[in-house]
């Protein structure tokens, strides 16, 4: 039982993390409707360039972490403005999107590992110790996770219910065309999606690499619990892609102390597929008016 409990704390505490990796990707989902692969090398990004300043020109891991989430959310428009905007001028469809953004991933991917190599890096965060209640332990870097995770989130979340803009962001999912008659900055709107995504991409990065490191193999996994956790929550609500990733870190969890950590993935999954099967309109749905 002591090791089912260890498991669920980790498993909120991961819960955290995927979080962010929803909100950020669900972001960019639910506004532009096409599936965002090249999440996963701005999530590659954002810890190799702190990994870079901290490692190779002996800067503060504060100031190279920011520096990572800066280069993210440029990496981030640099492909919005050259890649995405251009076939979207063009009323491409998500398919071609789909694959184009599959190899910017590719090429992030494997330009990481030409660099950086193959092995596991990570940031020495000055953050050590631990608490434990028997033989339960927590980090303080874990909490640190935690925390963080679940105030980014909540800011977002106040954000899009209070702030007129932010609203208009959410409604760019349903109707883009009236946001435009409205006379709200459609092409800078979609600009500030991506970077907004990057800014959660690149938090739940940095966090995850100042614990227990990355290697350039992780992207996609990072990728896939994003959008695993807004598939099972459900597209049209925020709240959804949160419980989405609590559902999905703490089926994790519990799959770890009935089978093995080896089985994780292919139980995630299969929890994906059964979602598509039997409830493709996912743990929340949103009920939308006609006409």
């Amino acid at each position: 039982m002591e090791l089912l409990i260890q498991l669920l704390v980790n498993g909120l505490i991961s819960s955290s993390l995927y979080a962010l990796l929803a909100v950020g990707f669900g972001i960019v989902y639910r506004s532009l409707k096409f599936f965002h692969i090249a999440y996963g090398g701005i999530y590659l990004v954002a810890s190799y360039t702190a990994i870079f300043f901290v490692q190779n020109l002996n800067l503060s891991i504060y100031f190279s972490m920011l520096t990572g989430l800066l280069m993210a959310v440029l990496i981030s428009i640099f492909i919005e403005k050259t890649v995405y905007l251009p076939f979207e001028r063009k009323n491409t469809g998500s398919g071609v999107l789909f694959v184009v953004s599959l190899g910017i991933f590719i090429v992030l991917q494997n330009l990481i590992a030409m660099i950086f190599g193959n092995d596991i890096k990570a940031l020495d965060f000055p953050v050590e110790g631990s608490f434990s209640l028997g033989s339960i332990i927590v980090t303080k870097i874990q909490i640190l996770q935690f925390f963080t995770g679940i105030i980014v989130v909540l800011i977002f979340w106040l954000l899009t219910k209070k702030n007129t803009f932010f609203k208009a962001l959410w409604a760019m999912g349903d109707n883009p065309e009236l946001i435009r008659v409205l006379g709200y900055p459609y092409h800078k709107m979609r600009i500030l999606v991506f970077s907004l995504s990057a800014v959660f991409v690149s938090i739940g990065s940095v966090l995850t690499t100042i614990d227990i490191g990355i290697d350039p193999n992780v992207g996609m996994k990072a990728l896939l619990i994003g959008a695993i956790a807004v598939i099972v929550g459900g597209i049209n609500s925020f709240f959804g892609w949160v419980l989405g990733a609590f559902f999905l870190g703490m089926f994790e969890a519990v799959s770890v102390w009935k089978f093995s950590s080896n089985w994780s993935e292919l139980i995630t999954y299969t929890l994906l597929i059964l979602t598509l099967l039997f409830k493709p309109e996912g743990l929340i749905s949103v009920v939308k008016r006609r006409g």
